[in-house]
């Protein structure tokens, strides 16, 4: 019984480690995509005028 607490205890802890990393990569990627369309459209409407 001790034994699988502490497989479960290492289960979660992986899984959480994992959602982070998921979670901070997509918010990086995001907010890198936002960042790059702003100065898409800055540039757009700097050739128009």
């Amino acid at each position: 019984m001790r034994k699988l607490t502490k497989n479960i205890d290492i289960t979660l802890f992986s899984l959480i480690t994992l959602s982070i990393l998921i979670i901070s990569s997509l918010s990086w990627l995001i907010l890198r995509t936002l960042k790059e369309g702003r100065k898409a459209l800055t540039e757009i409407n700097k050739d128009k005028s």
